[in-house]
């Protein structure tokens, strides 16, 4: 490793070390347990589902120079960690979504849902941004920060049109956090493919991220249906009325993820020849 990666990576480490003792203290001061079990459960395990994530991707799907090099893996899962720790704080920030305040102070399912989602889909973001060649981590940050940014961006639209957030943390509507944590994810998803590919140029990437172009239709899908949810809810408030969203709120999280996957399935990743030529054994 060269000095900016030496900075990058102690950097990371003092991040990683942030989110492990911010995440895993407060869960396990969880009293009484049997209150909390499907927060304790759920939590406790995202971290290691993650790592399995980021792990395979850098394993089998990373630049050539990752794939066999035992440094640069553990470089990328600080990095990753690094990742998930600023993305919690941006989604507490810009979403008003708290793993501690509403999950495991205030014991909030609905937002247990979401940010379980948004776990997941700042993940495979991540993951998608370390999938094909480069000469470095600066491209896997610039390519997942691309994907990132629109990530938070489309968010804050469903938001803005209809106040998805509020009824996440103050109604605790579980029906809302179940379709805004799969959107999350399938948001997620779209952008960790359109932030994939081998690297070419800043201008390239930018041009080449447009690949995730279906997030748009996701996104404006999600507006849609939950204005028409959350038009349903107020006449039922009106009429002092209760309806069951479960079913329905699984078909459309379903339905979600079918358009992600398939976006990602149906779009091929962009190569570029001049990474055909490295030799196999080469290591930057």
């Amino acid at each position: 490793m060269d000095e900016a990666e030496l900075l990058v990576f102690a950097f990371s480490v003092y991040l990683t070390y942030q989110f492990v003792k911010n995440w895993y203290v407060p869960l396990v001061s969880i009293w009484p347990p049997v209150k909390r079990k499907a927060v304790r459960n759920t939590f406790g395990w995202l971290p290691t589902v993650s790592l399995g994530i980021i792990l395979y991707t850098l394993t089998a799907l990373a630049s050539f120079d990752v794939v066999d090099s035992f440094g640069y893996i553990l470089f990328y899962i600080v990095i990753g960690y690094a990742w998930l720790y600023l993305g919690l704080n941006f989604m507490a920030f810009f979403f008003n979504l708290s793993w501690i305040d509403d999950v495991l102070n205030l014991n909030n399912k609905a937002a247990l849902i979401s940010i379980t989602g948004g776990f997941l889909g700042l993940t495979i973001l991540y993951a998608g941004a370390n999938i094909g060649d480069g000469p470095g981590w600066w491209c896997v940050i610039f390519a997942g920060g691309l994907g990132l940014c629109l990530w938070i961006l489309l968010a804050l639209l469903v938001n803005l049109f209809t106040q998805v957030f509020e009824r996440i943390t103050i109604e605790r509507d579980i029906s809302c956090g179940i379709r805004m944590g799969s959107y999350l994810l399938g948001s997620g998803i779209i952008l960790g493919r359109a932030s994939a590919g081998d690297w070419t140029s800043f201008s390239m990437t930018i041009v080449e991220f447009m690949a995730g172009w279906p997030v748009l239709l996701l996104s404006a899908l999600t507006i849609v249906v939950e204005s028409c949810y959350h038009h349903i809810h107020k006449l039922n408030m009106q009429d002092n009325q209760k309806s069951n969203k479960l079913a329905s709120s699984i078909f459309w999280a379903i339905v979600y993820l079918i358009i992600a996957v398939t976006s990602v399935m149906l779009l091929p990743l962009n190569d570029n020849p001049l990474y055909s030529s490295v030799p196999a054994g080469f290591i930057q």
